[in-house]
């Protein structure tokens, strides 16, 4: 469970929301979502990478059995992996009571994922905090599956259940090219952006993202600023990266000067804008500094 406890003043005047990424945290009446992290969410849940629920037959027999198993009844490992997921955005959906669900799509890079069942399906990368990830990832043939049981759980919580509160966060957009790409994307996959109300926001987690914020949401309905990921891609440091946790901060001055202007573009535009950080707590600067920049709300990871 991720508690944000308000230790001061400063703090205090924050309000705070929840990254959800277990399903445990739904059992807490008092957890209010801000964002969900497919990511997280699927392995925490699932454990299975998603190539191996797409290509399960690529697996050695043992392994296939494995992924045989937890699907059960489900039969084919691809209608657990979508049922399950589904069920969990469906009930993370009716605790918002109406309000928007935003939901990450799958962001994270080949390394964090090596630890699940099947990651032998993904190729290694020699630099996977900057590889294929993000709209190079759903782009990419050999991924094109799981991306299709992304979208097909979305369809499922949002139209066959009902849930259309549901709204899209896409991460890693490196290009606007790669905006219009993924809108192209979804829409192929029958989520137009706009069609039943469908809201579909960018995460700003690049210095490019930032420093063009007002092109790139021309493309999107919103924007979420991760100023952690921000903060590690402006310092050029790796946060899992022990030797080097000294340098990371998020409230340097050149962090700082690109959530700033990214706040600006969303406001410029009048269009949503939310932030996480992991780090709030450890950064009494930070407080200060997003409160005097009107930003009253911050999403814990």
């Amino acid at each position: 469970m991720y508690w944000c406890l308000m230790t001061n003043k400063t703090q205090a005047e924050l309000n705070y929301l929840e990254l959800l990424t277990n399903t445990a945290q739904l059992a807490n009446e008092e957890c209010s979502i801000g964002l969900v992290s497919l990511d997280a969410l699927s392995q925490s849940l699932i454990g299975i990478h998603p190539y191996a629920v797409v290509n399960t037959h690529k697996l050695d027999d043992k392994k296939q059995q494995e992924v045989l198993e937890l699907a059960g009844e489900h039969g084919a490992p691809s209608e657990y992996y979508v049922s399950e997921l589904t069920n969990a955005l469906v009930s993370a959906a009716q605790k918002m009571k109406g309000q928007p669900l935003k939901v990450k799509l799958s962001g994270a890079d080949s390394h964090t994922r090596s630890e699940l069942l099947g990651s032998e399906l993904e190729n290694k990368e020699i630099n996977p905090l900057i590889g294929l990830r993000g709209v190079s990832r759903f782009a990419e043939k050999k991924h094109r599956g799981s991306f299709e049981l992304e979208c097909e759980m979305i369809k499922r919580a949002r139209n066959a259940e009902g849930m259309v509160n549901i709204e899209l966060v896409i991460p890693f957009v490196r290009t606007l090219s790669e905006s219009a790409t993924i809108i192209d994307l979804l829409a192929e996959q029958g989520l137009c952006r706009g069609a039943d109300g469908l809201k579909v926001h960018i995460m700003c987690e690049l210095p490019g993202n930032a420093l063009l914020a007002d092109k790139f949401l021309q493309y999107f309905d919103g924007m979420v600023i991760d100023i952690d990921q921000l903060a590690q891609f402006t310092l050029g440091l790796e946060q899992s990266n022990a030797s080097l946790s000294y340098l990371h901060d998020d409230q340097n001055e050149a962090v700082l000067s690109l959530v700033q202007q990214a706040l600006k573009s969303a406001a410029n535009t009048g269009k949503p804008c939310d932030v996480v950080t992991h780090f709030i707590h450890q950064a009494p600067k930070l407080q200060r500094w997003l409160l005097e920049h009107d930003v009253d709300t911050v999403i814990c990871q």
